[in-house]
């Protein structure tokens, strides 16, 4: 079946290490748009991090954000969002402040922080968007939709046990995953790239089997299992490696721009 959707993550995929596309990548996916196919972005970041990128590679299809919490068009129209409920919201932040740990939330005004130091300003240099800081009462009263919150873990070897504990906690509730070394995303139970990706290809009339699907962690797993064909990146997480059906090098090898080729352009 003729591939006529490809859906890329971002972050460890697309972009490189200085998180840039490269000419072999855009070229790519600006050569598949040429010929019909829809070009999507599906991300962790927020809307606002996201929207250069996709004007970059001409995206011809919505962008799907805070891992599917969130889908609007590059003009900003919103098509669905699955916010997480204010009073689950506030047992998430009990719960981080008991702990300690470190939490950041996406809404539709932007960006929060409990305090500025040293992972907030190196999230709003890799994310190229300003948060602002409200302190924890700030983060308790913010009166508008809630898509995701992100706790960063001070090491590497903690983010699984993190991501799994918050599960547990707020089983039913919330959906924790793994999205980068020392990342944690927390989104409304039911929330995925995946389902996200599965109700904007319906729209389009696309069915899964005719997406292309490229992810390289934990929050692309269920993108890259469900599309027609998932790639992930040969530096991804094993779990990505394991859901996927090809390997690709990443976005500084030109991964994305050998994977539309291959499945796309050249129609194999």
């Amino acid at each position: 079946m003729a591939i006529r959707m490809i859906v890329t993550d971002m972050d460890g995929t697309l972009l490189d290490a200085k998180n840039g596309i490269s000419d072999a990548n855009r070229t790519a996916l600006k050569e598949a748009a040429a010929k019909g196919v829809h070009v999507a972005i599906a991300t962790g970041r927020m809307h606002l991090s996201a929207l250069p990128y996709a004007k970059e590679i001409g995206v011809t299809a919505p962008i799907v954000s805070c891992n599917g919490a969130l889908v609007k068009t590059t003009a900003g129209k919103e098509l669905f969002a699955s916010p997480i409920a204010p009073d689950v919201v506030r047992e998430i932040l009990d719960c981080m402040k008991v702990r300690g740990w470190y939490v950041q939330l996406y809404t539709d005004e932007g960006l929060f922080f409990c305090e500025r130091d040293r992972r907030t300003c190196a999230y709003e240099k890799s994310a190229g968007i300003e948060g602002k800081v409200v302190g924890w009462d700030g983060l308790y009263a913010l009166g508008t939709r809630v898509f995701k919150l992100l706790s960063i873990s001070d090491r590497a070897e903690e983010t699984a046990a993190r991501a799994a504990e918050i599960s547990r906690m707020f089983e039913g509730k919330v959906r924790a995953v793994r999205s980068k070394e020392k990342y944690v995303d927390i989104m409304a139970v039911g929330v995925s790239k995946a389902a996200s990706i599965e109700r904007l290809a319906a729209s389009l009339g696309i069915s899964l089997q005719e997406v292309l699907a490229l992810g390289d962690s934990d929050n692309d797993c269920e993108m890259l299992a469900a599309a027609g064909i998932g790639v992930a990146m040969a530096t991804g997480t094993p779990a990505a490696q394991e859901a996927a059906d090809f390997l690709a090098e990443n976005g500084a090898a030109d991964g994305v721009a050998r994977a539309v080729h291959a499945y796309v352009l050249e129609g194999k």
